[in-house]
């Protein structure tokens, strides 16, 4: 059975972010984000406590996404600090065992602390692209992703674009710092030349002063909105409530 896909839409996706502890937390808010109009889920799975990091509580978290696609993610973070690369990379593999589509596989993967998050590591990136493979035999999606924490030209931003790309990934995820708002124009130039010189989808998200990038980037090509029903203790602050983000895809003909 073929798994509801990221990669054919009619308009960028709507793809609410799920960070709760716990299993019941975040059936009760995706349903709150499919009544709001998301399009897909994330369901960070780094954030989940770990007893309930079992098949059994998994398949019941992503029952509850009705069939919509679901993204998750297995950073280095929350209740996952003390993992290892490969512990992070095996609960990815068990979400898209248990129905998840989108694997994030960190850019860095296996080479923690590279530049940009994108590791140049060789061992580091044959191990990246034989996670993928597997990922790839199971059904699943995979979107590569390097938080830079830099303000990064247009030229560096399609670097580590056509990196992710070689690398085997569907969707190519950066996520830019702004300094200062004359930054915007640079970064639109980024998505632009990055859809017109690979042939993957893009997410592409600024943070700080660019953070406009995040409600307009489908415009210019990025593939979909990452949002938030509300924000709740563990919600990513700059990402734009759904309600909001809502009415700009749903106003905006594409």
């Amino acid at each position: 059975m073929n798994k509801p896909t990221f990669l054919i839409y009619q308009r960028p996706l709507l793809c609410a972010m799920i960070q709760c502890p716990t299993p019941d937390e975040c059936i009760e808010k995706i349903r709150r984000s499919i009544a709001g109009g998301a399009d897909a889920l994330g369901i960070q799975l780094c954030k989940l406590e770990k007893q309930y990091r079992t098949e059994t509580e998994l398949k019941r978290i992503f029952a509850a996404c009705e069939g919509k696609p679901i993204y998750i993610t297995s950073y280095r973070t929350g209740h996952s600090k003390d993992l290892s690369d490969e512990e992070c990379a095996a609960l990815l593999i068990m979400g898209i065992r248990c129905g998840a589509t989108l694997a994030d596989v960190m850019g860095d993967m296996f080479d923690q602390g590279a530049l940009y998050e994108l590791s140049t590591d060789t061992l580091a990136i044959e191990k990246q692209k034989a996670l993928i493979a597997e990922i790839h035999a199971m059904g699943g999606e995979v979107l590569m992703s390097c938080h830079t924490k830099h303000a990064l030209s247009v030229e560096d931003n399609l670097m580590i674009a056509k990196a992710q790309e070689e690398r085997g990934a569907d969707i190519l995820k950066i996520v830019d710092v702004a300094e200062s708002k004359s930054e915007i124009p640079s970064y639109i130039k980024s998505i632009q030349k990055i859809v017109a010189d690979t042939d993957k989808k893009l997410l592409f998200l600024v943070s700080g002063e660019g953070r406009i990038i995040r409600y307009i980037g489908p415009n210019f090509g990025v593939c979909m909105y990452l949002c938030v029903e509300s924000h709740g203790e563990l919600d990513t602050k700059e990402q734009p409530t759904l309600k909001k983000i809502k009415a700009v895809r749903d106003n905006i003909l594409f």
